[in-house]
């Protein structure tokens, strides 16, 4: 019942009115999702609008490589089938999994493609659609997260169910915890349900999200299309084996790892520092939990419109600041940014 509950919490939020109508005052690069808090490092214009230049052949390669990647583990752990190799295969598929939604969050700002159609269509067709979103019904929560970041109506609270009816933070959302704690709730997400609700969700709210008829037709077909062949192919169990499992256990946990890292117990001496966390992270971490640049989370709030690509630019950018370098939470691994969550 609580898990019914929240879904129909989720379809009454989208189908809100124009939930990300753009409120920003004098915005150095006009986006609709531009936040309404202060910006207290405003960069040159002249250097925004550079940084938020789109490069839609590079977002296009890059979105092609996550798909090499997730077709070559399941190829590898097929064709050479063990136990350890399959786990591999989980843990691979599910981080593209995730990198496939970060690359989709960033066709929600509009930044993948110039075209808007052209952006909403591809990334649904090569991000959204596949992992059971879509980039409407995202950019509905992220739209306000982004204008309204940790305040009333801040689109997180709905989408990850951050706070209670009360507006206080729900259990989960309590930091810092202990070390068990925190690994409880990644272990427990991470247990399949959560991610089955998730799928649930998805698939059932973005029928509630206002969209054009030709862009209902085409997910419609896609599903069915997907549907079809598995069927056809008799491939419904390898289906669950490598896109299930991956995105019910790994692709979850990072997820929730993730969001952790940007908004939990994070502490600054000027608020507006504090509202998100930057977590630069090591290689590895790059390519298991954090991808796409995801980890540069201060300056993606303050600069929606620069791509994913262009983040570590704005990044050396802003650490030219003296006020940024000296009160912004940077942090260079995802364990340091997690450390920081944990209680001593």
């Amino acid at each position: 019942m609580a898990a019914l509950a929240r879904v129909n919490q989720v379809i009454a939020y989208l189908r809100l009115e124009n939930p990300t109508e753009d409120i920003s005052t004098n915005p150095v690069v006009e986006h609709p999702h531009n936040t309404a808090r202060m910006i207290p490092e405003r960069l040159p214009a002249a250097t925004v609008k550079e940084l938020s230049r789109l490069d839609p052949v590079k977002a296009v390669l890059i979105t092609a490589g996550e798909w090499t990647a997730i077709t070559a583990a399941i190829a590898l752990s097929t064709y050479f089938w063990h136990p350890l190799l399959y786990l591999l295969a989980v843990i691979v598929i599910g981080s593209r999994q995730h990198a496939l939604l970060i690359l989709g969050h960033d066709a929600s700002h509009y930044r993948i493609l110039p075209n808007r159609w052209q952006n909403d269509l591809f990334s649904n067709l090569f991000m959204m659609w596949p992992t059971f979103a879509s980039v409407e019904s995202f950019r509905k929560f992220h739209g306000t997260h982004h204008q309204y970041t940790n305040l009333p109506n801040d689109g997180n609270r709905h989408i990850w169910y951050t706070h209670d009816a009360a507006g206080e933070l729900a259990p989960d959302w309590q930091y810092p915890k202990t070390r068990l704690g925190l690994a409880w709730v990644l272990l427990r997400r991470a247990a399949f349900v959560t991610g089955l609700f998730w799928i649930v969700r998805s698939l059932v709210g973005a029928s509630f999200v206002p969209s054009p008829r030709w862009m209902v037709a085409a997910r419609i077909a896609f599903y069915g299309t997907i549907a079809g062949v598995l069927t056809w192919f008799g491939s419904w169990y390898a289906f669950l084996l490598y896109w299930i499992v991956p995105f019910c256990t790994w692709h979850i946990a990072v997820q929730y790892a993730r969001i952790i890292c940007e908004h939990s117990a994070v502490e600054s001496e000027e608020e507006e520092y504090a509202i998100t966390r930057t977590t630069i992270p090591t290689f590895l971490e790059s390519i298991f939990i954090l991808p796409c640049n995801v980890g540069y989370h201060l300056e993606h709030h303050w600069y929606p419109s620069v791509p994913f690509y262009r983040l570590p630019e704005l990044h050396q950018a802003l650490m030219e600041r003296e006020g940024f370098r000296k009160h912004a939470v940077v942090r260079r691994s995802v364990l340091t940014s997690l450390g920081e969550c944990v209680r001593p």
